[in-house]
């Protein structure tokens, strides 16, 4: 018989949510500030109430039924519209409100623009927090669904995104070759002066490493990788050598030349990377991540002018 939602205590679906994220009874009740013997009682009340045991304990984890499956995806769905609503119901003022803003962001980004973020939210919204994690290699739905993230900063033609995510073009930077100051290459580099020098793979994914290596491939040439690295972080160090060469966007090589003896060439012809904003439905109308997105849109057009890809509207945290 199937059991009527007025009967259904809304707790119960809080319960249920949190237990199908961490299949385990403990870390639920920790992530609810709920006793352990709570959680289990809840769990009862809703196996007896939808005639199912919904999680079944296996070595490691409690799996979860195939009524717990069906239901997963619903019952998500409903908790987040319901706490976007009540978010919505006292609107969002950033000079008082107190929230975190989670992303995911390539390197490059946050080398090149998450300082000046963390600034502007000081000033507009001060009791708001960033927190920042590396882009990888995901489709970033579960992420975004679960709230664990508001915004995946990503690029127009990786396709790693799932489908179902919203996207917003935000601004496009080139790609551009950093060699170590006092170099003989001219200002402009070819493919063939592109591959006169080893050079370093930067990020463990390789996005833009690999829009160079598609590049040279149109020309027929090939590049010798001296070195592969995670992120960012030994670019300079190893640059000092005077051995590499070393491809990253703009806003990046811009940054390292500001700050230690090297050297920026332009690319003929031109790498473009276009990024973009991405987010689940389900925050589509969160005043907050509107907001937060129109500040984005605004420091873009800030920094780059026409390469930023927001419209006026887009771009009016005010609104």
């Amino acid at each position: 018989m199937e059991q009527p939602l007025s009967r259904l205590d809304l707790n119960l679906l809080t319960v249920f949510d949190m237990l199908m994220q961490e299949r385990n009874v403990t870390r639920a009740a920790e992530r609810l500030h709920l006793s352990q013997s709570t959680v289990s009682h809840a769990l009862g009340r809703l196996r007896s109430a939808l005639d199912d045991p919904l999680f079944v304990m296996s070595r490691r984890e409690m799996m979860p039924t195939d009524r717990a499956k069906a239901l997963a995806g619903p019952v998500r769905q409903a908790l987040a519209m319901l706490e976007q609503g009540l978010r919505q119901a006292n609107g969002f003022d950033p000079a008082s409100a107190q929230r975190v803003f989670r992303i995911a962001t390539p390197g490059s980004v946050e080398h090149g623009l998450v300082p000046t973020l963390v600034e502007r939210m000081h000033q507009l919204a001060p009791a708001c927090r960033l927190e920042v994690c590396e882009l990888a290699n995901s489709d970033y739905e579960r992420e975004l669904e679960k709230g664990e993230l508001d915004l995946v900063i990503g690029f127009a033609d990786a396709n790693h995104l799932s489908p179902r995510l919203w996207r917003e073009e935000w601004f496009t930077n080139p790609l551009v070759c950093l060699s170590p100051l006092g170099s003989a290459l001219p200002n402009v580099l070819g493919p063939g002066e592109l591959v006169s020098r080893p050079h370093i793979y930067t990020s463990s994914w390789g996005h833009s490493q690999a829009m160079v290596e598609l590049w040279l491939a149109r020309f027929g040439v090939a590049r010798e990788l001296g070195a592969r690295l995670p992120s960012f972080m030994a670019v300079p160090q190893l640059m000092a050598t005077g051995r590499y060469l070393v491809v990253v966007p703009e806003m990046i090589g811009r940054h390292f030349c500001r700050y230690y003896p090297l050297r920026l060439h332009q690319l003929e012809p031109a790498i473009p990377i276009v990024y973009l904003m991405a987010g689940h439905p389900l925050s589509a109308h969160d005043e907050a991540i509107r907001w937060f997105k129109s500040l984005l849109h605004l420091l873009a057009f800030e920094r780059y002018g026409d390469a930023a890809l927001g419209t006026p509207a887009q771009r009016n945290p005010a609104k």
